[in-house]
């Protein structure tokens, strides 16, 4: 076991470090803040102090894990060893510059709890982050800090044996916004789709609707029976994210009491593990529609349903996550950019939020999503998925994941042989 020391144990300090310790390298660690305790310590310890003690192994404190609140940190990036890094403390230290604050403040997602100018949709868009502004967005910068902190570690303790790396895993998401893009839709959406293709010349469009209306031709969006032939070659299992609720001003929905909509979220639950994709309401509005939204689909699926998505948050993700923990979900899959490729908290590791309003831990794991459908398709055909490739080769620790989000729409199975889609199959091989 490792033992900590510091002058004072805070939330933030026993969250952060079990994280990196406990999570992602699977160390035990524990806390002390009697000196006399830290020298009778014979195993691995270190301090977390704005001095060290003696000649141990030392992390510099930055003030950051023993405030309250949330403050503007000036942050000033600067390059260790070709890697970026803030909150520098110590030229000469092994480590210098505070790890364990760095961590906390891009986990915690701490700058969107600041006040600043915010998108059109007021939501926070990822160029507003540190991360895009200083060249990092792709980098699981975390997990890069933390694979060279047990290098350090091992090469200073003798009962810290190198790290082994075995190997980083893929995962799919699979969104359904919308089960059916033409059939099933009420007389006035159909008649909306038909005089937007109009209204925009697409010919192509108003024949295929007309096609599928006829039942001439597939739904292009109900694809679900042509899944295992695009996983066939891939030993990923999705996870689905099924939207279940009627429309409302802010978008349109297939009804939830569609009976086709029921057999295909039956059928897939016997496959896969199912989510619940919110919808614009009920995470604007949790307390009228989260809570009916949960229920309908536990009842429909007669199970529990504990994971979530939210493909655009216009909350800040913090507000959202804590209604989230108050209806009982404990995974969400929402961290996530929708108009980037790149790692929302700087970490490729799953990770339980922490709420920087209350000061605690929050009994929700959030789960890093990498690239959208959106992002995707707005690259070149075989572009994203060979740039997602490059960061899956980089991935450093046996925890990391790389996980991609697409639609049902995006698999069609008549679509198969285009370009982004044959690039997708090979990518997930």
């Amino acid at each position: 076991m490792l033992l900590v020391y510091t002058h004072k144990i805070t939330p933030r300090i026993t969250y952060i470090f079990k994280h990196i310790f406990e999570n992602m390298l699977d160390l035990s660690v524990s806390f002390s803040t009697a000196v006399e305790v830290f020298v009778a310590h014979s195993g691995p310890k270190m301090s977390y102090a704005n001095r060290s003690l003696g000649n141990e192994f030392n992390i510099t404190s930055h003030s950051l894990l023993f405030e309250r609140g949330v403050i503007d940190q000036g942050i000033t990036i600067y390059d260790w060893e070709g890697i970026p890094a803030f909150f520098k403390t110590d030229d000469n230290a092994p480590i210098p510059y505070d790890i364990f604050a760095a961590s906390f403040f891009l986990l915690s997602r701490y700058e969107e709890s600041i006040p600043k100018i915010k998108t059109t949709n007021e939501f926070f868009d990822s160029t507003q982050s540190l991360a895009f502004k200083e060249g990092f967005l792709e980098m699981p910068l975390i997990d890069i800090w933390v694979l060279k902190l047990h290098k350090i570690m091992s090469a200073f303790f003798k009962e810290i044996e190198p790290y082994k790396k075995k190997c980083s895993k893929k995962e799919l998401i699979i969104d359904v916004p919308l089960a059916f893009r033409y059939r099933h839709r009420s007389f006035l959406v159909s008649m909306e789709i038909f005089l937007k293709s109009i209204w925009q010349l697409n010919l192509l469009k108003t024949f295929n609707q007309f096609m599928v209306l006829l039942r001439l031709e597939d739904d292009p969006y109900d694809s679900f029976d042509s899944w295992v032939s695009w996983l066939k070659d891939s030993n990923l299992k999705p996870k689905v994210f099924f939207r279940f609720a009627n429309s409302s001003k802010y978008e349109s929905a297939i009804s939830i009491f569609n009976r086709r909509l029921h057999t295909i979220i039956k059928k897939t639950g016997d496959v896969y593990m199912l989510g619940l994709l919110l919808s614009i309401k009920s995470h604007l509005k949790p307390e009228l529609s989260l809570n009916q939204e949960k229920k309908g689909f536990q009842e429909l699926t007669n199970r529990q349903v504990k994971m979530s998505r939210i493909p655009n948050s216009f909350r800040q993700l913090s507000l959202i996550y804590a209604d989230l923990v108050n209806f009982e979900f404990t995974d969400d899959y929402s961290m996530g950019y929708s108009n980037k490729i790149g790692f929302r908290a700087s970490t490729s590791t799953p990770f339980y939020f922490y709420d920087l309003a209350n000061e605690s831990k929050l009994s929700l794991k959030a789960h890093p999503v990498v690239a959208s459908e959106s992002v995707i398709k707005n690259g070149k055909s075989n572009e994203a998925f060979s740039n997602l490739e490059r960061i899956f080769k980089t991935l450093p620790l046996n925890c990391s994941r790389l996980t991609i989000a697409v639609s049902n729409g995006f698999l069609n199975p008549k679509k198969q042989n285009l370009p982004l889609q044959k690039s997708f199959k090979n990518y997930i091989k």
